[in-house]
């Protein structure tokens, strides 16, 4: 009977260990972990520098419009010829020029600074997908491994912590992919 309980105790605890071919897995996703970071990272600072780029362009065609605006009113005022309300529509005209002139500026900045923020929020997400990924590959090596690498590598108190952390970022990194989608259909 010991023998028999044993040998179901034996079977059970080998069933649980984890295989070869699945710790090596592990090891190719964080390999995988790190390329995407890396991708990410650099996709992710060329749309920033294109995008800057681009409001950077915009802002000076913007300047340029209302400059040839601005030229073509003063003239039409040079000339003569107009009565109070033409001029008082002419003033207004320019003082609106300017005000959308700013407005579309600002638009700008805020559209850069958003995509900004959403791009960082999304190397904060891979990362934090990283250091589960170290949680749960300690944990395939073994129960130990996995609480120290948690407590030791990933400064971290418990998976539980990890585990909020990671449902506090998913909602924010799926909004954000709204949000980008969003701001690049306006653009």
């Amino acid at each position: 009977m010991n023998k028999l309980l044993l040998l179901v105790l034996l079977i059970l605890l080998s069933g649980c260990a984890t295989t070869p071919a699945v710790k090596q897995l592990s090891i190719k996703q964080m390999d995988y972990f790190d390329s995407a970071i890396s991708a990410v990272s650099v996709q992710s600072e060329a749309l920033i520098i294109a995008t800057e780029k681009l409001v950077e362009e915009a802002k000076v065609r913007i300047d340029s419009e209302e400059q040839v605006a601005r030229s073509r009113l003063t003239t039409l005022i040079r000339r003569g010829g107009l009565d109070q309300s033409q001029a008082n529509t002419v003033a207004t005209q320019i003082s609106g020029l300017s005000f959308r002139t700013a407005a579309s500026k600002k638009q700008l900045d805020d559209d850069l600074a958003a995509l900004t923020a959403k791009t960082n929020e999304l190397n904060t997400y891979l990362k934090k997908m990283k250091d589960v990924h170290i949680a749960i590959d300690s944990y395939v090596q073994s129960e130990k491994a996995g609480e120290k690498g948690v407590n030791d590598v990933l400064n971290q108190p418990s998976v539980k912590t990890m585990l909020a952390q990671v449902n506090e970022l998913t909602p924010k990194i799926e909004s954000g992919l709204t949000d980008l989608t969003l701001l690049l259909d306006a653009l």
